[in-house]
């Protein structure tokens, strides 16, 4: 393989992870978790967040073959059953109830709310928010498609192409998360609860995108 095989593989990977773990919908998302916090635990959490994130990301593409030897997964299925848990997510995000400013002062001051973000810091909040098993899906399919039988370099080279796209994706979700308190200010509550409805949405799409994919692959279909 060339240099020009690996770039490629790079970028499709980028191209291949974006939808589906959306840094910029999925800062937003959280960055409504984080309203409130203080600036020197605001950090903390994101870079929890952020190793988080890395941890998953890079946990599958390392021993995704064994998890799907082991438990004889075929990708398709990872596909739809990620896909069916990102459509309850933004189910879930669509119908929240937002709470009013005075609530949101009470809560976000009392140490009984810093300890409940933190308790989230892992479920929901880097997982399925930030990266979910839509991403994983996505990251088992670019790993069958980054082996190379009878070449363990070009294979290796290949799954560091594709930790260097988790990478720069979870790069950019630190950038909004970092950002998002200004973010949200220019934003106001109307503009910011807005977004996030959208984003719901989006991710609700986006996961029945990934269920009919799976589904046609498990069917040998030609749906979209």
């Amino acid at each position: 393989m060339s240099l020009h095989d690996f770039i490629y593989m790079f970028i499709s990977s980028v191209a291949a992870l974006f939808p589906v773990m959306n840094p910029i919908s999925s800062g937003l998302i959280v960055n409504g978790f984080l309203e409130g916090v203080d600036d020197s635990q605001r950090k903390s959490f994101i870079k929890r967040i952020i190793v988080n994130c890395l941890l998953v990301g890079i946990g599958s593409l390392v021993v995704g073959h064994l998890i799907l030897l082991l438990f004889g997964l075929a990708v398709p299925v990872i596909q739809l059953g990620g896909g069916i848990v990102i459509c309850k997510a933004g189910l879930e995000w669509l119908s929240d109830t937002p709470i009013t400013k005075t609530e949101k002062v009470q809560d976000t001051v009392s140490r009984i709310n810093i300890e409940d973000v933190e308790s989230r810091l892992f479920s929901p909040i880097s997982f399925p928010i930030s990266l979910g098993p839509g991403s994983i899906s996505v990251i088992f399919t670019l790993m069958a498609s980054a082996s190379v039988k009878g070449n363990l370099l070009n294979t290796s080279i290949n799954y560091l192409m594709i930790s260097l796209a988790i990478v720069v994706l979870l790069f950019i979700l630190y950038l909004f998360l970092s950002q998002g308190t200004k973010l949200i200010k220019k934003l106001g509550a109307s503009g910011n609860m807005i977004i996030n409805k959208m984003v719901a949405f989006i991710t609700f799409c986006i996961g029945i995108q990934i269920i009919v994919t799976g589904i046609a692959r498990i069917f040998h279909l030609e749906i979209l």
